[in-house]
């Protein structure tokens, strides 16, 4: 049986232009996100991204291909109880307080009584929103907006979060708060799947476990953050000492490192010190300044029961 949450088998998506024209949003798309992981969809504007979610979503339908969310076919009924949902400008009626929106959702999703109260109190508890809570959303800032949109997409207890380009729009300060909210989310809920789009390195590479890279609606990359990172030509520096002298040495890959440090050793050196420089994740995509590399660790449709 398979556990993935985002099962998406040779998608491929076309929008008409005018008469006899389209344009392809995606193209055979395959793309297989296990259940509990952080999932970074990185692109530049216009690359699939937001298309790709709104297929998931069930807001787009596929002009060929399968998707499956937790098991279930897309769209429908059931799909939808299992997602949390941030849009990239979520809007609130700006008349209503963060607690009676909140209420207004979850009674949507029929909770109710205490059972509602208690969810709403960890909520704005948990978005940093509880001394906020009873003021009108008029008087909300841009990041407390996305804070309480993200609140809204956890009422439910959703076994699958979606945010489409969660800190869009935020300053620095903004951007680090909703951060370091997806990592507790992920804390609090660690067998949620979280996905979201973004097209800043900086914070794939900090929230997320998994990335993949679209351009152009094709897929380039799709493999774990760690599995990227590694590299042949990791560079190390390493200081050894004996009783007489200092050696200082940079070393290219883990294997001249090895040998390095056993032939130290045999000579009566000491290791003092090794320094090692982990690549960016804008290294390891754009290894010849450009191109994307080639990573893929999705199954072939085929392959699929």
């Amino acid at each position: 049986m398979n556990t993935a949450d985002i099962l998406i088998q040779g998608v491929s998506k076309q929008f008409r232009t005018g008469l006899g024209k389209s344009k392809i949003g995606v193209q055979n798309l395959n793309l297989e996100v296990p259940k509990g992981q952080v999932v970074g969809l990185l692109g530049p504007n216009g690359s699939g991204k937001s298309t790709t979610i709104k297929m998931i979503l069930g807001f787009l339908r596929p002009t060929s291909g399968n998707i499956r969310v937790c098991g279930h076919q897309v769209p429908s009924k059931i799909t939808r109880s299992f997602i949390g949902y941030l849009p990239e400008n979520p809007r609130f009626p700006k008349f209503l307080s963060g607690r009676t929106l909140l209420n207004f959702y979850g009674r949507l999703l029929s909770l109710t009584g205490i059972e509602l109260e208690k969810r709403i109190d960890f909520l704005l508890e948990l978005v940093n929103l509880k001394a906020a809570g009873d003021e009108k959303v008029q008087g909300y800032s841009k990041g407390m907006t996305q804070r309480l949109a993200i609140a809204q997409a956890l009422i439910n207890k959703p076994r699958l979060l979606i945010f489409d380009e969660p800190m869009s729009g935020l300053d620095p300060l903004g951007r680090k708060d909703i951060r370091s909210l997806i990592g507790r989310i992920h804390s609090e809920l660690p067998e949620a799947t979280i996905f979201f789009s973004s097209h800043i390195l900086e914070d794939i590479e900090q929230l997320c476990s998994m990335v993949a890279l679209l351009k152009k609606g094709q897929l380039q990359t799709f493999c774990s953050i760690d599995e990227l990172l590694k590299s042949d030509t990791q560079k190390f520096e390493v200081s050894v000492r004996s009783s007489k002298e200092t050696e200082i040495k940079t070393l290219t890959g883990t294997d001249e490192l090895i040998t390095f440090l056993n032939e130290s050793k045999s000579k009566g050196f000491f290791v003092s010190g090794i320094n090692s420089q982990r690549k960016t994740l804008e290294e390891a995509l754009f290894r010849d300044g450009n191109s994307p590399i080639k990573i893929a660790r999705t199954n072939s449709p085929e392959a699929q029961p």
